[in-house]
C-alpha cells in the first residue's frame, strides 16, 4: 500500500486552493494591483506544486528539476506581491519609476542564476537526497545568492503586508477584519521559509513553507473573495485624498450648499490662518476673510496675508452625490500675485523704455546729424548739449529701473523692525545732496515699521524727488509728516509746491496699464504704486495748483517700540528718543546713495 507523506497533502491543497483562487480573481484583471497579484499567485501555486511533488520524488536529476521549480516559485512571489500592494493602495506611480524597473530584475537574476546553478554554484552546492518521515527531502548547502534571494523575497513581500494593513485599516471598519485576515496569512509561509533557511529545528532538510501555505490561502480567500475586496478597493479614496487634499499645495476649501466649510486642507488652514476644528461649519466669507461666488469662473479675489495683500485665483466645482444631487463645492485657490505683478511690471517697463529710447534717441540722432553737417556753426554746442541732456535722461530712466528691480529682489517674509524717521532721513539727505531744494522730516521717532528696507526706501526716493525736480519754484521745498494711524497702520504724508501731478498720468495708474495712446512720463509714480504694493499698504494723490499732496499707509507698526517709546516719553523725556534709535532689533540709518546706486535727477 502507497504511503503518502504527510507534508504532500497540505502543499498540494495549497496549490489547488491556489488555482481556484486564480481562477476567481482572473475577472478583476485590469483593476489596480489585480495582475500583479494573479502573478504572485501564479509563483505561488507553482511553489507550493513543485514542493509538494518533490516530496514524493527520489530519483535525483527529477528531483533536481523539482527544487528548481520550487526555487522560481519561491523567487516570484515576493516582489509581485509588493508590487500589488503598491498599485491596490493607490501608489501605483512607484511601479512606473526605473528604481522598481531595477527590482524585478532581481527575480529574473535569480531564476537564471537557479537553472544554471550547476555551472556556478553560487545559490547552493552539495545537493543530496537527505530523506526525513519518508518523504523525498534533500539537503545542500546555502551559498550567498540563496540567502539574498529568499530575504529580499520575503522582505518585499512583507512590504506588501504592511501597505494593504495600512491603508485599509486608516479606511474605517469596511476592511478592517479583511486586513487583519491579509496581514495573519503571511506570517505561516514566512515563518516556514525562514526556519528552513536558516535550518532551525530537529529537522532541517524539511521544508514546510509551502503545507503553510494553506492558512494563508484560506484567509486570503476570506480577503479577496469573501468581501469583495476588488470591488471597493481603496485606490479611488486614497487618490483623491492624497491629490485633493492633504498633498495639495494650494489652499482647498469644501463647503456644503449652505456655503459652510466642512473640510479643508492644511495650505487652506495655513493661508488662512484657521485651525481645522474651529473653522468647520463656519461660513466661507468667515472663514477666508473674502466673498467669493461658488458659482462664478475665472475668479480674482484680493486677501491679507501677513501684512501684503495677495491676489488668488478661484477655481469653484460642484460637489455631487451618486444620485447626481449636489451636496456642496469645492474651492482652489492659487496664490497669483507675483505673476501678476511681474506681468505688469515687465510690460510697463518694456513699454515706458521703448517709448523713450525711441524718441530721445531719435532727438539725439538728428542732432547729432545736423552737428556734422555744421561742425563749424555756433550752434553745435547748444545741440551737443541738448543731445547729452537727453542721453541723460534714457539713462536715468533705465537707471531707476534697475534701482526698483535691485531693491524688489531684495525683499524677505521676515524683514526687521526699522525706524522709519532714520529712512526718510536718509532719503533727504542723499537728495539734498545731489539736487537743489529742501527736504523736511517730520516723523516721530518712536514709529517703526516690519518692513522692506530697500524698498520702503525707493518709494519714498521716488516721492520726494518728484517734488523737488517737477517744479517752478526757485527754491522747491518738500514736507514729509508722519504718524501712527489705527489698526497697526503708519500714515505718511509727502507735500510739494510743484503745479500738481497731471490728470492723465494719475489715470494711467488707476487703470493699471499703459497704452499707445496715452502713458506716463517716467518710471517715478509706478515705482511708487508698486513699492506700495509690495509693502502692503495703499497711497493716494490729492493734486492742485498749488502743489501735490501724496498719503501712503502701510501695515506694519511694531507696537512694542512704540508703546514702550511713548512710555518712556511719559516718565523720561528725550530718553524715551534715545533708546529708540540705539535699540539693537532696529535698523540704523544709512545713505539711500550707498544702498541703491546713483539716481537720475532728470525726470
Amino acid at each position: 500500500m502507497l504511503t503518502v507523506p504527510w507534508p504532500v497533502v497540505p502543499a498540494l491543497l495549497s496549490g489547488v486552493g491556489t488555482v481556484f483562487l486564480i481562477a476567481y480573481l482572473r475577472r478583476h484583471r485590469g483593476k489596480p494591483g489585480a495582475n500583479w497579484l494573479l502573478l504572485a499567485l501564479v509563483g505561488q501555486a507553482l511553489w507550493c506544486f513543485s514542493a509538494g511533488f518533490a516530496l514524493l520524488v527520489f530519483e535525483p536529476s527529477l528531483r533536481w528539476g523539482l527544487e528548481v521549480l520550487t526555487w522560481i516559485g519561491i523567487t516570484w512571489t515576493g516582489v509581485p506581491f509588493f508590487a500589488f500592494g503598491l498599485e491596490y493602495t493607490g501608489r501605483g506611480n512607484v511601479i512606473r519609476t526605473p528604481s522598481f524597473g531595477l527590482l524585478v530584475l532581481l527575480p529574473v537574476l535569480t531564476t537564471v542564476l537557479v537553472v544554471t546553478n550547476p555551472l556556478h554554484e553560487l545559490v547552493w552546492q552539495d545537493f543530496r537526497l537527505d530523506p526525513v518521515f519518508g518523504a523525498a527531502t534533500v539537503s545542500y548547502e546555502f551559498n550567498a545568492w540563496a540567502y539574498a534571494a529568499i530575504m529580499i523575497g520575503t522582505v518585499f513581500a512583507a512590504s506588501g503586508t504592511f501597505l494593504l494593513f495600512d491603508t485599509v485599516v486608516s479606511y474605517g471598519p469596511l476592511y478592517r477584519s479583511e486586513a487583519l485576515a491579509v496581514g495573519i496569512s503571511t506570517l505561516p509561509p514566512g515563518i516556514g521559509l525562514l526556519v528552513w533557511l536558516f535550518g532551525i529545528g530537529p529537522v532541517p532538510q524539511l521544508n514546510l513553507s509551502a503545507a503553510l501555505f494553506l492558512p494563508h490561502v484560506l484567509l486570503d480567500a476570506y480577503a479577496f473573495v469573501g468581501s469583495g475586496m476588488f470591488t471597493f478597493n481603496p485606490v479611488t479614496r486614497r487618490t483623491a485624498d492624497r491629490s485633493a487634499i492633504e498633498d495639495l499645495e494650494n489652499p482647498f476649501v469644501v463647503v456644503n450648499t449652505d456655503e459652510r466649510v466642512v473640510d479643508l486642507n492644511p495650505a487652506a488652514a495655513a493661508w488662512f490662518d484657521v485651525s481645522e476644528p474651529s473653522v468647520l461649519g463656519t461660513a466661507l466669507d468667515v472663514a477666508t476673510g473674502v466673498d467669493i461666488d461658488v458659482t462664478a469662473t475665472n475668479q480674482v479675489v484680493t486677501h491679507g496675508a501677513n501684512g501684503e495683500r495677495r491676489e488668488l485665483a478661484v477655481s469653484t466645482s460642484e460637489l455631487r452625490d451618486p444620485s447626481t444631487e449636489l451636496v456642496g463645492h469645492t474651492i482652489v485657490f492659487q496664490d497669483i500675485t507675483e505673476q501678476r505683478r511681474r506681468k505688469q511690471r515687465l510690460e510697463i517697463l518694456n513699454r515706458v523704455l521703448r517709448h523713450n529710447l525711441r524718441n530721445d534717441l531719435n532727438v539725439v540722432d538728428g542732432y547729432v546729424g545736423i552737428a556734422v553737417e555744421r561742425v563749424d556753426d555756433e550752434e553745435v554746442a547748444t545741440m551737443l548739449e541738448r543731445a547729452r541732456t537727453d542721453v541723460e535722461s534714457v539713462i536715468g530712466t533705465g537707471e531707476k529701473a534697475w534701482a526698483f528691480e535691485r531693491a524688489f529682489d531684495s525683499t524677505s517674509p521676515s524683514p526687521p523692525p526699522i525706524a522709519l524717521r532714520n529712512v526718510l532721513s536718509a532719503v533727504a539727505d542723499d537728495l539734498e545732496g545731489t539736487t537743489r531744494g529742501a527736504v523736511d522730516v517730520s516723523v516721530p521717532a518712536d514709529l517703526v515699521l516690519a518692513a522692506n528696507r530697500e524698498i520702503l526706501a525707493q518709494l519714498f526716493l521716488q516721492l520726494v524727488e518728484n517734488g523737488l525736480e517737477h517744479t517752478d519754484a526757485e527754491e522747491p521745498t518738500v514736507t514729509v509728516t508722519g504718524e501712527a494711524g489705527d489698526s497697526g497702520t503708519a500714515v505718511v504724508t509727502v507735500r510739494d509746491d510743484g503745479p500738481g501731478i497731471p490728470e492723465h498720468e494719475l489715470a494711467v495708474l488707476e487703470r493699471g496699464e499703459e497704452t499707445a495712446l496715452e502713458h506716463g512720463s517716467g518710471l517715478g509714480l509706478w515705482i511708487v504704486t508698486w513699492c506700495v504694493a509690495t509693502l502692503g499698504g495703499d497711497v493716494s494723490f490729492d493734486a492742485s495748483d498749488g502743489g501735490t499732496t501724496v498719503t501712503v499707509r502701510l501695515p506694519g507698526v511694531v507696537e512694542s517700540n512704540v508703546d514702550r517709546s511713548r512710555e518712556m516719553a511719559a516718565s523720561g523725556g528725550e530718553s524715551a528718543v534715545a533708546d529708540s534709535e540705539t535699540r539693537s532689533d532696529i535698523e540704523p540709518a544709512s545713505g539711500v546713495g550707498d544702498r541703491f546706486g546713483s539716481t537720475s535727477r532728470s525726470g
